[in-house]
């Protein structure tokens, strides 16, 4: 019962009427105590002042009295002034007792017979203490405020300090004071009664204000906020709908149409907001990615129907149970970055579910609730599984790409439209060096601008692969190519670069040459070996009519003519068998100054009857080197003959003093063999078929295989053969070849 009543106070006292009615009468209650009392004191100061100000003008009259009555030492007198000045006082009420001291503050006369000692002033007292120096009137109310005191100070004056009743000297000013009590009874008594008259009407008033104040409340205010709040239930249940602009133009019906447009507002929003949470409950269900909801704890919170189609129902475990199979955290965590910092993370991943590997882009953004703390991470995770397949295919394409690119058979390079080589292989570094960034024209060729019909400014123009033949410079030798371009393009089919891929045909070249060569070289030797065999017909005949006749000299006439033709054949057989093998040098230590002194010493004597000079410019013991002797003999032998016999045949305008020079020296690793003669020389066309097989200067008188058969020696030992000639000057051949055996079989070098 009690908690029932307590509760229906508590319910009352908290009801906004209660509160409106109850502050509003009480601030009229304090306003009316607050001007009550101003008034209050303000009239109770109005009293004081009038009772005050009579009490002066009765010191007057009284300090005139007593000021006659010492002017004629008749105490008497001044007895019935004051009695005569209380009883007129008293009939107007307030005055109460009159008291005069001396200059000491001694009480020389009271209007009482017993003296209230807690109002007479002390000899101390502050009202009678500065009396000389201040000799004005003075005034107080007593503490417990009945009684005002007032005080004035009786003069020496001329007439009063020259009488022979006084005994003061005229210096002294003060004679003592004189002090009139005025009580402040009825006066109080009136101020109480105004002050509970005012308290009894503001609480009344109070009374009434609250109560008006209360029903206009409950009737003006209390009905309409009944109605917001019902209205805010259906609202809070979805169930409120405006009902149209409310009545009036007081606040309540602004509120009224307030809450309306807010119904309407929230409505709105609400419908947005459910249409909102549809959204992402179908995008969160139905995207083709991976959505999981991670806990701090890392269990999986939340799924959406791919990851379930995948993963399973993995809901409640960890997640890296869930997507890796693992016992422990992963050691590079986005949802644990998540957490600490709340930023969104972006990872790469593989997923294994039931044994399978999938690649996964997982991407975390942190869920906040209201105070801003993360409680969740969401991950967001594509499967790149494909993608990564096509990856590592495309890897897997790009190293075969290069492999191929590399190791190619022949030139590969990719040229820019600034006509700047960007990519080589690795064969046309070998043979033409590292030459990125540079014009091909210059690479290539060595020219300062472009080329001539270039395949690849073709390419660029009309997109198309063109082929050209052309020669390019290697090391400053000529090398024929077959050069064929094909664009490079890009997405949108922009040529951005040209593949040039080219073809070392030098070899078919020049095997194409020397069968071109060949073939004349053998209707040549068809002629000579047809001459021989005429030549052994004719031996034949001479032999056979010689041995007819009986003639013995004709027979070996014949017989001679027969070994010279087969003389002929022996060397034109063995030649060509030694150029069409190959054959590894026998090396051995030999002294290169004994190999020449010996080849020189052969030809001396041939020389000299032909009217040469062979000179020697070598030391007969150079150190030793090397090499195979046999061959090496074979070879400088084959330059010594052809210099004997180019001399032999030179015009005799031109040679004179014919003269063979054979020099030979060591420098560093190298030896160096030089047989020169003064000779025609050898005319540039015909220099550069010296070395072309069956190819020889001295028509039927030769086989063409002897600078062939050199230059083979030479290439077998690692060596070079190069020559020098001008027309008029002579000829030399230089033959330079290592000191050392090769520890390694290197491909031979053509020689120039």
């Amino acid at each position: 019962m009690i908690q029932r009543v307590a509760h229906a106070i508590r319910k009352f006292t908290g009801s906004l009427s209660f509160k409106l009615s109850f502050y509003t009468a009480l601030l009229m209650f304090l306003a009316l105590l607050a001007f009550s009392y101003h008034s209050i004191a303000a009239r109770e100061e109005s009293l004081v002042r009038k009772m005050t100000e009579q009490a002066v003008k009765d010191t007057q009259v009284i300090r005139a009295a007593i000021w006659n009555g010492m002017m004629t030492n008749d105490r008497e007198v001044i007895r019935q002034v004051i009695a005569r000045i209380l009883q007129t006082a008293g009939s107007r009420g307030g005055l109460e007792q009159i008291n005069v001291y001396d200059a000491r503050g001694r009480l020389r006369h009271s209007s009482q017979a017993v003296q209230d000692r807690g109002l007479r002033p002390a000899p101390g007292d502050p009202l009678l203490k500065a009396v000389r120096t201040d000799p004005d009137i003075r005034q107080r109310i007593s503490r417990d405020g009945s009684v005002i005191q007032v005080v004035n100070p009786l003069l020496n004056e001329k007439s009063c300090s020259s009488a022979a009743c006084h005994a003061h000297p005229e210096s002294e000013e003060i004679l003592g004071a004189l002090e009139v009590r005025i009580s402040l009874a009825e006066v109080m008594k009136e101020i109480y009664a105004t002050k509970r008259d005012t308290i009894v009407f503001a609480s009344l008033l109070f009374l009434l204000i609250g109560t008006i104040s209360g029903l206009a409340v409950v009737r003006l205010v209390n009905t309409n906020i009944r109605k917001l709040k019902d209205n805010a239930a259906k609202m809070a249940r979805g169930e409120y709908v405006p009902k149209g602009r409310a009545e009036g133009t007081d606040e309540m019906a602004d509120l009224m149409r307030s809450f309306d447009r807010m119904s309407r507002e929230i409505n709105e929003r609400t419908r947005e907001l459910e249409e909102s949470r549809r959204r992402y409950k179908t995008l969160f269900d139905e995207a083709p990615c991976y959505f999981t909801v991670v806990d701090r704890d890392y269990h999986i919170a939340r799924v959406n129907n791919t990851f379930r189609a995948v993963f399973g129902d993995q809901v409640g475990k960890h997640c890296y149970v869930g997507y890796k199979g693992l016992t422990s955290r992963c050691e590079v965590c986005p949802v644990s970055k998540t957490f600490a910092d709340g930023n969104s993370h972006q990872s790469e991943e593989v997923w294994k579910p039931g044994g399978r590997r999938v690649f996964v882009m997982v991407k975390t953004s942190p869920i906040l609730d209201d105070t801003g703390a993360v409680t969740e991470v969401l991950e967001m995770s594509v499967d790149v599984t494909r993608l990564k397949e096509l990856q590592f295919e495309l890897e897997k394409k790009q190293q075969e790409y290069k492999y191929l690119f590399e190791n190619a058979p022949c030139y590969l390079t990719i040229v820019d439209r600034d006509y700047r080589i960007v990519q080589t292989n690795s064969l046309f570094d070998r043979d033409f060096g590292e030459s990125l960034r540079e014009n091909c024209f210059r690479v290539y060729k060595g020219r300062d601008c472009r080329c001539e019909n270039c395949p690849v400014e073709k390419t660029f123009e009309d997109g198309l692969s063109h082929t050209s033949e052309e020669i390019w410079q290697r090391n400053g030798e000529p090398t024929y190519v077959i050069v064929n371009t094909a664009p490079l393009t890009d997405d949108q089919g922009q040529i951005l670069a040209v593949l040039e891929m080219s073809t070392n045909i030098t070899e078919i070249k020049r095997l194409q040459g020397e069968l071109i060569l060949l073939g004349e070289t053998i209707a040549g030797m068809s002629h000579n070996i047809k001459n021989i065999l005429n030549g052994l017909q004719g031996g034949v005949y001479v032999v056979d009519s010689g041995l007819e006749r009986g003639k013995g000299d004709r027979v070996q006439a014949g017989w001679q003519m027969v070994k010279n033709n087969v003389e002929k054949i022996s060397g034109l057989v063995k030649g060509i068998l030694y150029a069409s093998k190959e054959r590894e040098p026998e090396y051995q230590e030999y002294d290169p100054g004994k190999l020449l002194g010996e080849i020189c010493q052969l030809y001396e004597e041939k020389a000299r009857a032909g009217g040469i000079q062979l000179v020697r410019e070598f030391e007969d013991e150079m150190g030793t080197c090397y090499f195979d002797p046999a061959r090496l003999h074979n070879a400088v032998t084959n330059l010594i003959s052809n210099a004997v016999e180019a001399c032999a045949s030179c015009s005799k305008t031109t040679c004179a003093g014919d003269r063979i020079t054979v020099s030979g020296r060591i420098a560093g690793r190298r030896l160096i063999i030089a047989v020169s003669d003064n000779a025609d020389g050898i005319p540039d066309e015909v220099k550069e078929k010296l070395f072309n097989k069956f190819y020889s200067t001295k028509g039927s008188k030769g086989t063409g295989l002897g600078l062939v058969i050199t230059r083979k020696v030479v290439e077998e030992h690692r060596g070079t053969i190069k020559v020098e000639s001008q027309p008029g000057r002579g000829t030399s051949f230089i033959i330079e070849i290592p000191t050392r055996m090769p520890q390694t079989k290197e491909p031979l070098r053509v020689a120039v």
